[in-house]
């Protein structure tokens, strides 16, 4: 059914430009009073030393693609449907063709009546300009009522063939955009000629003025069905064939918006009032850029958006108004559910019986608090009206998109899990991590926040900490001091020994348990060396160590035991023999 109305409205275009042809050749030119042209010849050929190179071969070339076209029609006749179709696209580039060199010839007039006058150069050209419009009309006629055959059998067609129907009238809409453009630049040209074209300037401007009223209430009809449809589709999701007629009808809108930006471009041309109907395709296409350009429209738009406004605060304001009341005391009540949740759950964790770590319970409290604000929000925002079952659906979505582009990300929560149901460490230990020493401050599990001991924040992700050594310092409530001091080879080594048991011993933060331990150990180049190891609790490890390096100092001093310090003798032998034979 398409593939025949195609094939006919082939044929009405063929026909057209036929009459474009025969009437550039007919009775019309010889109803004005001119000299006798020869054959079918459209415009009398003049030499160059008449009117010039360009406006001679012009005249000459006009002839001969009328004659062409003559000639194609004459085969159009015995052709196939297929060359028919070829035959025409032929035509209507000749077409495009003699209209242009109907222009180029205008021009080439007026560059010759600037060094003199050329009577008969110029009632050519005018005769020749003047036939074109009626056809024009002619053809702005026809293919309007095409597009409307074409409408019409849209509605009557089934929902699989609106796509292709909505195609066709899109292009049909297209070449009478086409035909418009063609017949403004034409009447233009007119008017730089100083012809008068009174009479087909109004005719254009009626054309312009109906052709913007109806794409007007095509669009208003297409934004209403646009609407109903969407509507339609939520009520009734399982109707296939409405997705179908709402992508036909988003087709048909952008055709007439687009319609509609042609004409109002080709009326404003004319200086022709388009404020409203601009203000509509503003609307309608939603570009607020191309409204802004014009003072009336933006203020029309303004004055259209303050009607909305206060219409809506008149029909709907209090009862918004209700909803947000009503959306900001449920999160309120929420807000303050959460703190109540984190306590509680916090002294519950507290008082059980589960061996958890710091971190494990900071975890466990702050997930359910924000599981509880995230319940309220999802609870007040049904009470505005939004549909949680979209939103939930689409925040999935969003979740696997962001998931797979945040692949670390995933890393470092898993390592935190993993850190978590391990416990290497917790919040207060000492640790060495990822090249980073310092005390656990908190932890996420997307990352761990470390306090370096001269008091740097720093924060490490959980898979560097997870994929490397972790090492607690304060694990354990117990840690051995490793300290070595060393003598000089002169002193007596019994008694350093005691000296330094004796240290031990009389400090009240060594430990008994394990026994502190007092060694010699290394005879080195300059010094003997004990090994001094005490056992002490973590918070006391480093007063001890300072403590003890001090003492062990002072007492050396008082027992006259010497601490050495690197040294070396040089000795310097003296060869008389050697000497005296130098």
């Amino acid at each position: 059914m398409i593939e025949r109305n195609g094939f006919i409205s082939v044929l009405l275009v063929i026909l057209l430009q036929a009459l474009l042809l025969a009437g550039l050749t007919g009775p019309a030119m010889a109803q004005k009073e001119s000299a006798p042209v020869a054959g079918n010849e459209v415009v009398k050929e003049m030499s160059a030393e008449e009117v010039g190179e360009d406006a001679s071969k012009l005249l000459a070339r006009i002839n001969e693609q009328v004659e062409e076209g003559q000639r194609l029609m004459d085969a159009m006749k015995e052709a196939s449907a297929e060359d028919r179709l070829v035959i025409q696209l032929q035509l209507f580039k000749f077409q495009q063709r003699i209209l242009d060199d109907m222009h180029r010839l205008a021009d080439a007039l007026l560059e010759l009546e600037k060094k003199g006058e050329q009577p008969e150069l110029r009632r050519q050209v005018e005769e020749v300009l003047f036939m074109v419009p009626p056809r024009l009309w002619v053809e702005i006629n026809r293919l309007s009522r095409e597009v409307d055959a074409a409408r019409a059998r849209r509605t009557k067609a089934p929902a699989e063939q609106w796509p292709a129907l909505e195609n066709q009238i899109t292009k049909l809409t297209a070449r009478l955009d086409r035909m418009y453009e063609i017949g403004a630049a034409h009447v233009a040209k007119m008017t730089q000629l100083g012809m008068d074209v009174k009479k087909e300037q109004a005719k254009l401007t009626d054309l312009l003025e109906d052709r913007a009223d109806e794409l007007s209430a095509r669009i208003a009809f297409a934004i209403e069905r646009i609407a109903d449809l969407e509507l339609l589709i939520k009520e009734v999701p399982d109707d296939t064939d409405i997705p179908k007629r709402l992508t036909a009808a988003k087709k048909s809108l952008d055709t007439n918006t687009a319609s509609m930006e042609v004409i109002l471009g080709l009326m404003e041309s004319f200086e022709l009032d388009t404020k409203a109907y601009r203000t509509q395709l503003v609307e309608a296409t939603r570009d607020i850029s191309a409204g802004l350009t014009d003072t009336g429209v933006a203020v029309k738009l303004a004055g259209r958006a303050t009607d909305k406004i206060t219409t809506w605060l008149v029909d709907s304001g209090p009862k918004f108004f209700v909803k947000m009341l009503l959306f900001i005391a449920i999160l309120y009540v929420f807000v303050f559910a959460k703190r109540l949740v984190k306590k509680a759950l916090e002294k519950a964790l507290e008082a059980s019986n589960f061996n958890l770590s710091q971190l494990a319970r900071r975890m466990i409290v702050q997930t359910v608090a924000n599981l509880v604000l995230i319940f309220g929000l999802m609870i007040a925002l049904s009470q505005l009206g939004i549909s949680l079952g979209p939103l939930l659906a689409g925040l999935g979505v969003a979740g696997f998109i962001i998931g797979f582009a945040l692949q670390d990300t995933l890393s470092n929560f898993a390592s935190g899990i993993m850190i978590l149901l391990y416990r290497p460490y917790d919040v207060g230990d000492l640790i060495d991590v990822g090249g980073v020493y310092g005390k656990v401050n908190k932890m996420s599990l997307v990352s761990t926040t470390i306090s370096t001991l001269d008091n740097q924040m720093i924060v490490v992700p959980n898979n560097k900490i997870w994929g490397d050594v972790i090492k607690n310092v304060t694990a354990q409530d117990k840690r051995r001091v490793d300290m070595v001091f060393g003598i000089g080879y002169g002193d007596d080594i019994t008694k350093a020994e005691a000296v330094l048991n004796d240290i031990l011993q009389s400090h009240d933060k060594v430990l008994d348990n394990p026994e502190p331990v007092v060694r010699l150990h290394t005879l080195n180049d300059s010094s003997v060396d004990f090994i001094v190891r005490p056992w002490v609790k973590i918070e006391d490890y480093w007063d001890v160590y300072w403590d003890v390096t001090k003492t062990v100092k002072l007492r050396f001093d008082e027992e006259g035991i010497s601490i050495p310090f690197p040294q070396r003798d040089v000795h310097v032998y003296n060869d008389a023999a050697a000497f005296e034979s130098g």
